[in-house]
């Protein structure tokens, strides 16, 4: 992992510092370069939290959503679903 230093003014709230590190890892994952899980690594919070709070920053979870994850997701669907249990049933 490579360490990047910003000395940021002391006047520069918590909130400010946080807009700064969603805006890096939203603009680094809308490139393809970092996953969801690394850029909710470099802001500090978890995976869930970056993907729900990634649109207000103007960043889409869709950027990098490739056929090939739909398929995996279909995928991962379809196994869940058919190891519902029958009396699951609604």
């Amino acid at each position: 992992m490579t360490t990047l230093t910003l000395q940021l003014p002391d006047s520069l709230s918590p909130q400010a510092e946080h807009d700064l590190k969603m805006e890096l890892a939203g603009a680094l994952y809308a490139k393809g370069l970092l996953s969801t899980g690394q850029a909710a690594q470099l802001v500090g919070i978890s995976r869930r939290e970056f993907i729900e709070t990634m649109g207000r920053y103007g960043f889409s979870i869709f950027d990098n959503y490739t056929a090939a994850d739909l398929d995996h997701d279909l995928t991962t669907l379809r196994h869940y679903l058919g190891h519902e249990r029958p009396d699951s049933a609604h």
